[in-house]
């Protein structure tokens, strides 16, 4: 079951979401507002898998609010406005829906949705050696054993992989995959910084290096990490 979540200053497109929800086996609607501070409360006494959210509303826009989010869900924008499609996509949103939209192409949004939430939840195996993520507009497929390290900058979270020039640049903080990730694969050794235990090659009481990238042990995170690699 998906909890979902509907955020709209317009009370006819909280009624078609509403009706459109309720004919979706797969979806709970968890709770619906009429602007986004409002639904704090629910983020936080609930867990929100998919964000159905206006963007243009009269205190603070959906995209500047989803921007505000620690945790931050899967997301569909909808609104009246064509203009705001690639700011929306920006954000690595499922889908944009353009109102008025059809029950069909609400369907459509909700299945990738579906999809892409299975995938990042590993349902289909407990066994999986990868994982899928959204980034740059796509959804891609992660071996984690092609994981060098990952490197935190705020909201956004770099996955540096071997054999990649570039990293991924992904919307979700470090806090996001430090529970996402498997704990006996995965350690948090500084505020900016995850690596897998299984590619460390070289070890200092500061430094731990991965094939030819030497990344910082935090004080904060040295007692607990050296304790780990030594069990």
């Amino acid at each position: 079951m998906i909890n979902c979540l509907i955020i709209d200053d317009e009370p006819l497109a909280i009624d078609l979401l509403e009706s459109y929800i309720s004919k979706v086996s797969t979806l709970n609607l968890v709770a619906k507002c009429s602007e986004p501070l409002a639904s704090l409360d629910h983020f936080d006494k609930h867990q929100i898998d998919l964000l159905f959210i206006d963007i243009q509303m009269p205190d603070i826009s959906g995209i500047d609010f989803f921007k505000t989010l620690h945790r931050k869900p899967e997301v569909i924008f909808t609104t009246a406005f064509a203009e705001y499609a690639l700011t929306g996509f920006e954000l690595n949103a499922i889908d944009y829906l353009l109102k008025p939209f059809s029950f069909e192409r609400f369907v459509s949004a909700v299945n990738r949705a579906k999809d892409f939430i299975d995938y990042k939840n590993n349902k289909t195996s407990n066994s999986r050696d990868y994982f899928f993520i959204n980034a740059a507009h796509k959804i891609h497929k992660i071996f984690y054993n092609d994981i060098l390290y990952l490197e935190g900058l705020k909201d956004y979270t770099k996955l540096h992989l071997a054999g990649s020039t570039a990293p991924l640049l992904i919307l979700q903080n470090l806090k996001y995959f430090e529970d996402f990730l498997p704990k006996n694969e995965f350690v948090r050794i500084h505020r900016s910084y995850i690596v897998p235990i299984g590619k460390l090659s070289i070890l200092t009481k500061k430094t731990v290096t991965i094939e030819h990238n030497t990344i910082p042990v935090g004080d904060n995170y040295r007692d607990r990490f050296f304790s780990i690699i030594q069990n």
